[in-house]
């Protein structure tokens, strides 16, 4: 019996020893609002937007297609879209390779900060039916600003819900209006990316609205769910990679047919 409990004294001793020693430790132990942000002048990443159309209860699905192009961030100024590419793909779990070039989406401009992207004249060059995808690209950029602005708030493994996104509505001219409801944000651990630690900061938010228009009137009502996570550097606070699933349920008003709409959403910093 001695023997026994001698055993599981230098179990816990030994466990403890372990857990002091860990290297990891001092990671979880950084706040991230005392890392000075180092920006540098230009960073890329590899982006897929993968977006799939089906009944959300039949088993049909109506169409499944992917954008695949090149994103360059300049400092916390502005981005520009290049190298973008169509393809269609046979279900969400495939990638894009064989693409098809839409060139007058090459060297769009992004100002970060700027409320353009919601007028419809942002879109003005760009064909009707590729205007949907315009917006969808441009509606994703805004999460490099909302990662930048949350990261202060951040404490490890705890919740944090900003405010900023309590009824917030965003309405993007000509085409939908979206119903934040709430957003939670969790500092939820660590990952090695591109030969950096980085924070990996879990966001959710389950039961939102989306409105779509044709013209005048509404098209579509739904329930707009997302997730993902964002990679943060602890060494110079930047995003290493951004990763987003959305579905939308909805319903079409004019005929009352049920829709579904899944997306999978990667930005991926090149090295």
């Amino acid at each position: 019996m001695k023997r026994v409990i001698l055993s599981f004294v230098f179990f816990f001793m030994v466990s403890g020893i372990i857990a002091q020693d860990n290297p990891l430790n001092r990671y979880f132990d950084v706040k991230l609002k005392d890392i000075t942000p180092i920006i540098p002048e230009k960073q890329e990443y590899d982006v897929v937007i993968k977006k799939q159309i089906l009944h959300p209860i039949e088993k049909m699905i109506y169409s499944t297609d992917a954008l695949k192009a090149s994103f360059w961030l300049y400092g916390t100024d502005s981005v520009v879209w290049q190298n973008v590419g169509w393809s269609r793909i046979d279900d969400l779990l495939q990638e894009p390779v064989q693409t098809v070039n839409w060139d007058e989406f090459n060297g769009r401009i992004h100002k970060i900060g700027s409320t353009d992207w919601l007028n419809e004249e942002f879109y003005s060059n760009i064909p009707p039916e590729k205007k949907e995808w315009a917006r969808m690209m441009t509606s994703d950029v805004p999460w490099f600003e909302f990662g930048w602005f949350i990261l202060d708030s951040l404490e490890f493994q705890k919740d944090y819900f900003p405010q900023i996104m309590d009824n917030n509505d965003i309405s993007v001219e000509g085409s939908y209006t979206f119903s934040s409801s709430y957003l939670k944000c969790i500092w939820s651990g660590i990952t090695l990316h591109n030969d950096e630690i980085c924070a990996i900061i879990k966001f959710e938010s389950l039961n939102s609205q989306l409105i779509s228009y044709s013209g005048d009137k509404i098209a579509m009502k739904g329930r707009d769910m997302y997730y993902g996570e964002i990679w943060v550097s602890l060494n110079d606070k930047q995003i290493n990679r951004l990763v987003m699933v959305e579905d939308v349920v909805g319903e079409n008003q004019f005929d009352k047919n049920l829709f579904e709409m899944q997306r999978i959403v990667t930005f991926n910093k090149v090295k």
